[in-house]
């Protein structure tokens, strides 16, 4: 949650030095901080074995993550050829939303999750929020709103930064709830 606000907050500045969505690269340190902290954490105390309940969730969350990094990666490689090879409006029609896509994964890793947990709210928000955020970020429904709320015009540097940094927001929500809550109780149910 609190890279979701790095991320966000970097995209305005960067923005606002011509460098549109280059916070985003910043979701690759996450596992490095995630290995720094429990590495510091988990360090003389002593080691518990992991529940079946545990491991099952660490490998819907191991899988999601695998997903997600190899189609940012294609994302990536597609956006480099398209935008090489495609004249600019034929680039829009095929561009690769990212965003939406990781969204719909992260809705069906929370529903898995809820299920493993046998948390029948879990599983049902993972699955409306996972369709209902996907077909949000799909459409631009966010950045629209965003932009008639402002009233500016989508050109401006900072509108392309908040416009950037609004999926931010959505995987905040998504990682509070689908992450944080299970996480609380798995922690709970352990002691």
């Amino acid at each position: 949650m609190g890279m979701a606000i790095i991320v966000a907050f970097a995209n305005i500045y960067w923005a606002r030095n011509g460098m549109m969505g280059i916070g985003h690269l910043l979701w690759f340190l996450l596992p490095v901080v995630i290995w720094l902290i429990s590495r510091k954490n988990i360090k003389g105390r002593e080691h518990t074995p992991m529940s079946l309940v545990g491991t099952l969730v660490e490998k819907t969350w191991s899988t999601f993550a695998i997903f997600v990094l190899g189609f940012f990666l294609f994302a990536c490689i597609w956006h480099f050829i398209a935008a090489r090879l495609l004249s600019p409006s034929d680039y829009i029609l095929a561009c690769v939303r990212v965003t939406p896509v990781i969204v719909l994964l992260m809705g069906m890793s929370i529903t898995i999750t809820g299920h493993i947990l046998k948390q029948r709210w879990l599983v049902i928000f993972g699955i409306v929020a996972g369709l209902v955020f996907f077909l949000w970020e799909f459409f631009g429904m966010g950045q629209r709103i965003l932009m008639y709320l402002t009233g500016m015009p989508p050109s401006l540097p900072t509108t392309v930064a908040s416009i950037h940094s609004l999926p931010s927001l959505t995987i905040f929500i998504f990682a509070f709830i689908g992450m944080v809550l299970p996480g609380m109780k798995l922690k709970k149910q352990s002691l």
